[in-house]
């Protein structure tokens, strides 16, 4: 004989989880309606407005880095964006009414000149042909352990083309870069740097700090220190660290002083072609 069933042993649970279940809705709406994040539709808007690259060259993460930078107001230079150029600039400072930037493009330079003929191999390096295995073998094999290790480790990560190797030496081609930076955290030497695109550009594409002696033998052409273009630059442009002159490329007006008295002649004129 089959037990009968009281109603009220099944309604009173499924009520009791019902109204559970209601309060609980209405406490989730309130809460996520308390605490939720309002949404910058200008960020979308920016998004439009940059070309999608994702190449960081405007110092974020990507382009939605920048936008959100941008539509929070703790960005307000609208001129990062390279691969934009001037007129995603402009477009950016009409939308957001920051007032216009004055565009300069910068792209990436190898300070290095230590070709195959102007320096010499200190060993024979048979190991993984990349700049960062080499680079963990005595700082690679090259005569200057500051100087462009050759391998292509840049070249590689370039998604434009912008890079090749000549005669040992990773060089840029000033057309194609784009300056998104990711030869700069590549190379394991640091020897990449992005400048402004000037044509005439003055460069000491040197980066051995060393005394002068060391340099003499690691390499005909690096710097030596001798402190001639930091005395004839009347802007303050030119510093030195340690045995090697750095010249601020915001401070430099290319007079071309620097040029004159340089004895190494490891400061040129000129963006490398």
């Amino acid at each position: 004989m089959i037990a009968a069933i009281d109603p009220m042993s099944i309604a009173l649970p499924a009520g009791f989880l019902t109204v559970t279940a209601l309060l609980l809705g209405t406490l989730i709406t309130i809460v996520s309606k308390k605490f939720a994040v309002p949404v910058d539709n200008r960020v979308n808007d920016i998004l439009v407005l940059l070309p999608g690259a994702n190449c960081g060259a405007c110092g974020y993460s990507g382009c939605s880095g920048y936008a959100e930078a941008l539509a929070s107001g703790k960005e307000t230079n609208t001129s990062k964006c390279i691969p934009g150029g001037p007129a995603t600039s402009d477009d950016l400072s009409d939308y957001l009414g920051f007032a216009l930037e004055v565009y300069m493009p910068i792209m990436a330079q190898v300070y290095c000149q230590g070709t195959t003929d102007r320096t010499k191999p200190r060993f024979s390096y048979e190991g993984t042909p990349t700049c960062k295995a080499a680079n963990l073998v005595q700082k690679g094999p090259g005569s200057c352990v500051y100087g462009c290790l050759g391998f292509g480790d840049c070249k590689a990560v370039c998604e434009y083309d912008a890079i090749r190797i000549e005669d040992g030496v990773a060089r840029i081609i000033p057309e194609n870069c784009i300056a998104c930076g990711k030869c700069v955290t590549e190379c394991p030497k640091s020897i990449i740097h992005l400048v402004p695109k000037r044509e005439n550009a003055y460069i000491n594409r040197c980066s051995n700090p060393l005394l002068a002696p060391i340099v003499k033998k690691s390499c005909s052409i690096g710097c030596i220190g001798c402190t001639l273009c930091v005395r004839a630059c009347k802007y303050g442009a030119i510093t030195m660290k340690d045995s090697l002159a750095i010249i601020n490329q915001e401070k430099c007006v290319q007079c071309g002083e620097c040029l004159k008295v340089c004895p190494s002649k490891s400061i040129i004129m000129g963006l490398v072609m």
